[in-house]
């Protein structure tokens, strides 16, 4: 870790806990050798070394590179062991676990691609937090909510917050069933606990105005190609296709579930990457639903529809409602940016992947498979047009803001509330101004058909 704050220039040989302002440094890997790196970290049966390879606004030198052959075995397992801390530390509830990570594309060959940062107190209890493994090389911020820790299935309870004396980290490449084997690098850096959340940001990408509509695609051979069938755990199987009719259009998606028996099951359609965008803050997220209502007996609080977008680092934000998981007919959802909720901090400016899950039920371990037939469709962001008149010198314009590139508006001028004069345009960027005439009166509307 850092040693170049000058009260610690002479220690070397082990980890040592930095609390700087409002963060404390557990680990950023500033050794001066890869032997001083292997003296603190044990990489179980993959290696590490040091690398230059940094973050641009990491302020050190020095990355941990992971490398790992990951076989086509169930749970195939990394696990980085870090040092005895000289310093228990201290994780308050409101505060976050944040570090930095650059992926490998290699990772979308396996199953279960989850990182977890686990941290042990003096009684040996331990808890976790994860994120998705990114798929990208280049660096993300992942934050993680210290509120949001989870206890595993081998820990006597969860650890004493106040009382942290170890940290290990567990990379996972393989679920079950696994996948197909590969080898993968991955580089972490810059492990903080934060009174704040680690922003690290670009700026934000345009609306991304229809996600999807389903009529793109020739057949269910292409809905394929560019959807991947994702699964909880337990033996739940997903299959999807094209469903006509649809509301908007002709085709819809049609998502055909297994549920397994036991608890809390669920099947989901992910989409592939795509370039990012944005979900404004005055967003709207709309799409069409339907359930089925064969489940309305065992609706219970793990009953669940969800809508997600993910982060280029695999933190998402979610959607979350009961009814249309059983809803006999087709509906219209509006989801405004608000009604999302994260476990960890996402970068909405920046989003590049979609998600289509639903959850059976919470139930028991005794309840029964299940199987259910769910339909999406026309999912869209749509952002509400601002329209302001602004004085300029002796003249007004009127200010046209958050337009979508592409969509066509309509104008529409009343000086009676009677008559209307309308006028149509296609937005060419995200405002647009028009002079008013000097001694013009009246009241204007604008507002665009998603």
């Amino acid at each position: 870790m850092k040693t170049n704050w000058k009260s610690l220039l002479a220690l070397s040989g082990s980890l040592v806990v930095l609390t700087a302002g409002a963060q404390t440094v557990i680990e950023d890997f500033e050794y001066a050798s890869d032997a001083d790196l292997w003296a603190e970290w044990m990489p179980g049966t993959g290696s590490i070394m040091l690398s230059s390879y940094v973050a641009a606004g990491s302020s050190g030198t020095n990355s941990m590179e992971v490398y790992r052959y990951f076989n086509a075995n169930d749970w195939e397992t990394q696990v980085l062991t870090g040092p005895p801390l000289t310093t228990p530390v201290v994780i308050d509830a409101n505060q976050y676990l944040s570090f930095r990570i650059a992926g490998d594309p290699e990772f979308s060959k396996g199953t279960f691609n989850q990182l977890y940062i686990y941290a042990y107190d003096s009684a040996g209890n331990f808890g976790r937090w994860g994120s998705a493994v990114p798929a990208t090389t280049n660096w993300q911020v992942v934050n993680l909510a210290a509120k949001n820790i989870e206890k595993p299935w081998d820990s006597p309870a969860l650890p004493t917050q106040t009382d942290i004396v170890q940290f290990k980290i567990f990379i996972y490449g393989q679920g079950a069933p696994a996948g197909e084997a590969f080898e993968a690098t991955i580089y972490l850096d810059d492990l903080t606990v934060r009174d704040a959340p680690l922003i690290d940001f670009p700026p934000p990408a345009p609306v991304r105005a229809l996600i999807d509509d389903f009529e793109g695609y020739a057949d269910d051979a292409a809905l394929h190609a560019f959807y991947t069938a994702k699964n909880s755990p337990a033996a739940t199987a997903t299959a999807f296709s094209l469903a006509r009719p649809a509301p908007q259009g002709s085709q819809a998606l049609q998502l055909h579930i297994d549920f397994a028996a036991g608890r809390y099951p669920w099947g989901a359609a992910l989409s592939a990457a795509v370039a990012p965008f944005s979900l404004p803050d005055n967003a709207v997220v709309q799409f069409w639903v339907k359930g089925d209502p064969s489940l309305a007996s065992v609706v219970d609080d793990g009953t669940v529809f969800y809508i997600s977008f993910y982060d280029e680092s695999g933190a998402a934000v979610h959607y979350t409602s009961t009814p249309p998981v059983v809803a006999a007919d087709w509906q219209l959802v509006k989801a405004p940016a608000s009604a999302f909720w994260s476990g960890a901090v996402t970068d909405t400016g920046n989003l590049v992947q979609w998600r289509i899950l639903v959850e059976g039920w919470n139930g028991t371990d005794e309840s029964p498979a299940r199987s259910g037939d769910f339909y999406v469709d026309d999912l869209r962001i749509t952002v509400p047009p601002g329209l302001a008149l602004v004085q300029d010198g002796a003249n007004l314009s009127l200010n046209m803001s958050s337009l979508l590139t592409g969509t066509t508006y309509t104008l529409r001028q009343t000086t009676d509330f009677i008559s209307w004069t309308t006028s149509t345009f296609t937005a060419t960027g995200p405002t647009r101004s028009l002079p008013i005439t000097a001694g013009t009166k009246g009241f204007y509307q604008l507002y665009y058909t998603p």
